[in-house]
């Protein structure tokens, strides 16, 4: 199967945050999500000064991105690799590469379209794949089929609601829980044809599969992606220097919520400032070219010193 051209989300829009870093020249960047390497890209060629830390938790993704970088960029002189999750990383890791401190970081906590197309870890209802979903599956943590298989009624519901916001979280889980006794869920097709079968057709939304909210539920689940956004995101905000930046790009409403709910908890420490009253949005020229950018959102949060804090609230 042929890959399409990766094209990165919201790309000037994130070059123009970070370029709101108050620091100059040698700037640090961290790209926590490093994915197929478009806005690592981005970042070396506007800073061609700047030395950029790239993390991906995928070793496949990691490969990619760093082949993709160094196919427009040239080499990988400016770039230090870390397989590892975002939210893991620490001032040991900066010191390891001799980097003082963040200048701008950015984590775009989508998955990756070739996780959906190409990784055959069964992200997708189009082909029959593993019900896998781990995002590091040298980690010999839960599959997909794993929650599926062993998890209580209760449980599921609670998967199903909580990260897919699905209104017949309950039937699908009990119809689960029936339906494994007989034959263990093994593919994503199998989950898809339960799903299909438990909500009427007439309630199947018009632009989705009815099984979407279930794979991102599951998905978040298998791979706690909210947990290690939320720590991630105030990981990186204490990693970076005074006038950094940290911009961070989400696809749904849990991710979002958890963004704006984080950042402003770092307002209110008074080390920080919000830079995006509300999101940035992709315009209907991107959507057109990119469809895969029409539900993503943008923010922002710069290190601002403290002491000049206090002076402006008297």
């Amino acid at each position: 199967m042929s890959e399409s051209p990766h094209i990165p989300v919201l790309p000037k829009e994130v070059i123009e945050l970070l370029q709101k870093t108050e620091n100059t020249e040698p700037l640090w960047f961290l790209d926590g999500t490093a994915g197929e390497g478009g806005h690592s890209k981005l970042i070396l060629q506007t800073f061609p000064k700047a030395k950029l830390i790239l993390i991906d938790r995928d070793a496949v993704m990691l490969e990619r991105a760093k082949k993709e970088i160094v196919s427009v960029i040239g080499s990988l002189d400016r770039v230090h690799p870390f397989q590892m999750n975002f939210s893991e990383v620490d001032q040991d890791i900066l010191d390891s590469v001799g980097c003082p401190g963040l200048d701008g970081a950015l984590v775009d906590l989508g998955v990756s379209l070739f996780h959906f197309l190409h990784s055959g870890r069964g992200f997708t209802f189009k082909n029959d794949e593993p019900l896998d979903m781990r995002l590091e599956p040298q980690v010999g943590r839960k599959t997909a089929a794993d929650v599926v298989n062993y998890s209580t009624v209760l449980h599921l519901k609670k998967v199903f609601w909580d990260y897919g916001e699905e209104r017949w979280a309950l039937k699908i889980a009990n119809n689960i829980v029936q339906a494994r006794h007989k034959k263990k869920f093994e593919t994503n097709t199998d989950l898809v044809k339960l799903v299909e079968a438990s909500i009427p057709r007439k309630f199947w939304p018009k632009e989705t599969h009815p099984a979407t909210r279930i794979f991102q539920a599951l998905r978040i689940e298998v791979n706690e992606e909210l947990i290690h956004a939320e720590k991630g995101i105030r990981v990186l905000a204490d990693l970076l220097r005074i006038g950094g930046v940290l911009s961070c790009i989400s696809f749904h409403s849990l991710e979002d919520r958890i963004v704006k709910w984080t950042f402003r908890d770092l307002k209110a420490t008074e080390h920080f400032e919000i830079l995006t009253k509300k999101p940035i949005l992709p315009t209907d020229t991107e959507i057109r070219e990119n469809r895969a950018s029409r539900s993503a959102k943008l923010r922002g949060i710069q290190k601002i010193n403290p002491i000049l804090n206090k002076r402006w609230e008297r």
